[in-house]
């Protein structure tokens, strides 16, 4: 998405009167609201969580402009307003401190750290550029801003990370539990493998069902008096050990693939190593091409749990 989709003529404030950051924020969430790009009222109750902390992040792009993301339930995509003052204002303790000339504030209805990966290296690199940041704070209206091609065509999609499509670890085994115990867990909770942890939940191995019934399967089948004995397996002499894992920042897309090239249903996500859930193929699927809000559909906006 081209910052020209996000940030439009009736979305940018020049001059930006504000003596502090919080006051610029107000400014531009309420031109947000007058624009109709916000719900009548939002834009009041959006800046009244931004002055109590409790929404948005601050990120210094560079001496000159920053930064200010949150995540929001009031838009349906990525949209922004932009401000520029002719007098620098306070940040306060915010954004390293100092003073700033210009606000881009985005507003996402995901969360914000995918911004960190795409939106903000691409405008801290294209306002490194000599005299970008210069034009943008010399703008003496919205025109002129908009005619800075170079700046509107940056692309600042917020690409979907495997956070947004996160599982939460719902059971797990240790190593001494028995595949008895195992195969029950799997059938209780409807899934289609098990993660085997230690005691601090690193990850150790994987029981799917697959590997489940390649165990049990044979003494089934030839009735075997050691078959019983069979679901008193600790887990750790049937778990795969090698497991593919992915981190909750990594790109969905990137992850998807790695499904598809592996053959596999669904990946382990572990956070500072310690597994906090799983991204499932469906999952990935829905998200990555099913039905967006507010689309219509069968099937819309459900999910698929499980994997194997």
């Amino acid at each position: 998405m081209r910052l020209s989709e996000i940030v439009t003529e009736d979305r940018i404030l020049l001059p930006l009167e504000a003596e502090t950051l919080d006051e610029a924020i107000g400014l531009l969430c309420h031109r947000l609201e007058a624009s109709e790009s916000l719900p009548k009222g939002a834009g009041t109750r959006l800046a009244g969580e931004f002055f109590s902390g409790a929404r948005g992040e601050v990120i210094r792009v560079n001496t000159w402009v920053v930064l200010v993301a949150a995540q929001t339930p009031k838009v349906e995509q990525l949209l922004g307003a932009l401000g520029s003052a002719r007098t620098p204002f306070d940040l306060g303790d915010q954004g390293e401190g100092g003073t700033a000339s210009v606000l881009l504030l985005l507003l996402t209805p995901r969360r914000v750290s995918p911004l960190k990966i795409q939106a903000i290296p691409t405008l801290s690199r294209f306002l490194r550029g000599a005299g970008h940041t210069t034009r943008l704070r010399t703008a003496r209206g919205p025109g002129e801003i908009l005619s800075f091609s170079e700046l509107m065509d940056l692309d600042l999609q917020d690409q979907l990370l495997v956070a947004d499509g996160l599982d939460p670890l719902k059971c797990q085994a240790h190593p001494d539990t028995a595949m008895g115990e195992v195969v029950a867990l799997m059938a209780r909770r409807g899934v289609r493998a098990i993660p085997v942890v230690g005691e601090k939940l690193d990850l150790l191995g994987l029981i799917t069902s697959v590997d489940a019934i390649r165990h049990l399967l044979p003494g089934r089948i030839s009735g075997s008096t050691d078959a019983e004995d069979l679901g008193a397996v600790p887990a750790r002499e049937v778990m795969t050990r090698s497991v593919l894992c992915v981190s909750e920042e990594q790109s969905l897309l990137e992850a998807a693939s790695l499904m598809a090239n592996r053959g596999v249903a669904q990946l382990p996500v572990v956070r500072e190593g310690e597994l906090i859930g799983f991204l499932t193929r469906e999952t990935a699927l829905r998200l990555l091409f099913g039905p967006q809000e507010g689309d219509s559909g069968p099937g819309e906006r459900s999910r698929t749990t499980g994997g194997g």
